[in-house]
């Protein structure tokens, strides 16, 4: 039976189960291990592509016996407080008796010391206290919170959601159980943490950068996935260190830049693997072994992510017998305006497109992930782009209509996400730019009634400023009548 497997993720994290394939990183696995010891808060950062959650959920994981943790990996999703919630309940946060009451007061009775009064903010212990301590008690390892790709709270969420999270790391925070929190967060985003340090001032004590992969890291990866006795990818030993190399400098190109972005190394290897193997299959089995003259081939491979989502695209378009546009067309909901994913489910697709046929759209979103364009969260039954690299891409290639139709969705959302007491109505130039695009919006009722009330107003001031306009017409008619009759009787 052949054991063997393919040492590539494309755009894929590493696991634990990678641990044998997965290469490159040593010096800051090391790192994170440590410094996981000397704060209850990790800061994970660095630039979209630089393996951040493979690091975690496949270097760090691997350093670790299985008693030693009890990680809970938490990804934002709709809302990052109800998936923490899910997440907790997952491992076992909720027995009988947390179903009835979040009050339990035995266990801070022993650390109450000199018959001290206990606090009144100690009385009660928060769901979320209660869960932490029902899945300690139950599987009894230190808890690990990992919250993987924390920029989609700012990017995605409301100030609510945020506000609330906030409160819940601060309620984490004062439990007796030993818990860890790691956040792990795209560099860009650092800036948006702000508020979050306000309230819980160790954030940033520990934190650890994530560089792009040098040529010492690419040399790593190359030669351990093809010296390893499970990859059924091999190497031309006489060749190896001249094939990373060059490797490296096709990836680089005409950039001459001293590192190249992770996702850029993956899936050049993955293209190499299947020039020589031709196994096209999702998970090749067909063994292969790496060489100069079939690295040669391939020659200069310019963007090779632009390039993969143009053949890509290309090959659904011609399957499903359909213009490359629509194509495009429908993967543009699953980017935000910034560039970044946006997980969405199929019934959003249906709403945003109606001129688009359902049964072509279910036919398209499957095949986006076959060719592993998209994933989907089973779990949240939700579909989202495989990598921030890869949504990049797609947002190059929106039409100035498609970017203004986002705008205006993100326009809306914001201030209909707000509280009533911060929300502001849209002013006459904004509904000018809005309205164009509403029959083409699937809008909430409380989107709706925002886009009412600021019409009523816009009308209101309106009516408001021409009978200003009448007064005032009015009043200079008066005065020049009276200064007309006052200066026909100063000439009497």
């Amino acid at each position: 039976m052949n054991n063997k497997i393919y040492p590539f993720k494309f755009l894929d994290s590493y696991t634990e189960e990678d641990k044998d394939i997965f290469f490159g990183r040593d010096e800051e696995v090391n790192q994170l291990y440590q410094m996981i010891y000397q704060s209850d808060i990790l800061l994970l950062y660095g630039a979209s592509g630089t393996g951040k959650t493979s690091l975690i959920q496949c270097g760090l994981a691997s350093k670790f016996q299985k008693h030693d943790w009890l990680e809970v990996f938490v990804r934002r999703h709709k809302n990052l407080n109800e998936s923490l919630h899910k997440s907790l309940i997952a491992v076992g946060g909720q027995n009988e008796e947390s179903k009835e009451s979040t009050e339990n007061l035995d266990w801070l009775d022993d650390i109450m010391e000199n018959d001290q009064e206990p606090d009144v903010a100690t009385k009660k212990m928060s769901e979320t206290q209660v869960f932490l301590k029902n899945i300690y008690l139950k599987h009894f390892r230190p808890i690990y919170l990992i919250f993987d790709q924390f920029e989609e709270l700012f990017i995605l969420g409301s100030k609510e959601e945020q506000a609330q999270f906030i409160a819940t790391i601060q309620e984490i925070l004062k439990v007796e159980q030993p818990v860890k929190l790691i956040f792990s967060i795209r560099e860009e985003y650092l800036g948006s943490l702000y508020e979050f340090e306000r309230a819980v001032p160790e954030l940033f004590r520990k934190k650890l950068r994530i560089d792009p992969m040098n040529l010492g890291n690419v040399k790593d990866v190359v030669l351990g996935a093809t010296s390893s006795k499970k990859s059924i990818v091999h190497i031309n030993e006489e060749e190896a260190e001249a094939i990373a190399e060059q490797v490296f400098e096709k990836i680089r190109g005409k950039e001459k830049t001293l590192t190249i972005q992770l996702p850029y190394l993956q899936v050049f290897l993955d293209k190499f693997y299947r020039h020589i193997s031709k196994d096209k299959s999702k998970t090749p089995t067909t063994e292969a072994t790496f060489n100069l003259k079939s690295l040669a081939e391939i020659g200069d491979i310019g963007d090779i992510l632009r390039d993969f989502l143009d053949e890509q695209i290309v090959e659904i378009a011609k399957d499903q017998d359909c213009a490359r546009k629509t194509i495009w067309k429908i993967l543009s909901p699953f980017v935000t305006i910034d560039g970044t994913k946006e997980p969405i489910g199929i019934d959003r697709l249906d709403q945003n497109f109606p001129d688009i046929p359902k049964e072509l759209i279910e036919h398209v979103v499957i095949a986006l992930m076959n060719n592993r364009i998209l994933r989907y969260i089973e779990e949240e039954e939700l579909y989202e782009i495989a990598h921030d690299s890869l949504a990049l891409r797609i947002a190059e290639k929106r039409s100035d209509d498609e970017i203004a139709l986002l705008e205006v969705r993100n326009l809306i959302k914001s201030q209909s996400m707000l509280k009533d007491e911060a929300r502001e109505l849209f002013s006459e130039k904004q509904l000018d730019f809005i309205s164009p695009f509403l029959k083409r919006l699937k809008l909430s009722s409380e989107e709706t009634k925002l886009i009412e009330e600021s019409k009523q107003e816009v009308i209101r001031a309106q009516k408001e400023a021409t009978r200003k306009k009448r007064v005032t017409q009015i009043s200079v008619s008066v005065f020049i009548v009276v200064l007309l009759i006052l200066l026909g009787f100063s000439w009497l």
